[in-house]
């Protein structure tokens, strides 16, 4: 199972979002890891893969503020794999102005 991560207008074909990422199952304890060195409501979110979630171009904003005081910490390589995954779909979204979408499949 996978958590697709999606940028545009909307999630659904006709909006004809672009994917740029997935969670997959076996990588929600590096999620867990995460959440232990900073409270976020976008980590909180995201671990709910079996909700569809939704994220302002606002909440991209402050989602990124939270993430990118990790990338100066120590930390196993699969979790800072999981921290530049997230950051850069963030970063994505960022640049286009657009909602994130976190949708279950």
């Amino acid at each position: 199972m996978a958590f697709d991560l999606m940028v545009g207008t909307g999630f659904r074909i006709k909006d004809r979002p672009c994917i740029i990422g997935a969670i997959e199952f076996d990588e929600l304890p590096e999620i867990s890891r995460l959440l232990k060195r900073v409270d976020s409501f976008f980590l909180h979110r995201i671990s709910n893969v079996f909700d569809d979630q939704q994220f302002s171009v606002d909440e991209v904003a402050q989602a990124l503020s939270h993430l990118l005081p990790l990338l100066t910490e120590a930390m196993p390589e699969a979790e800072r794999a999981m921290l530049h995954k997230l950051i850069a779909v963030l970063a994505f979204a960022q640049q286009r102005q657009q909602t994130l979408f976190g949708v279950a499949d």
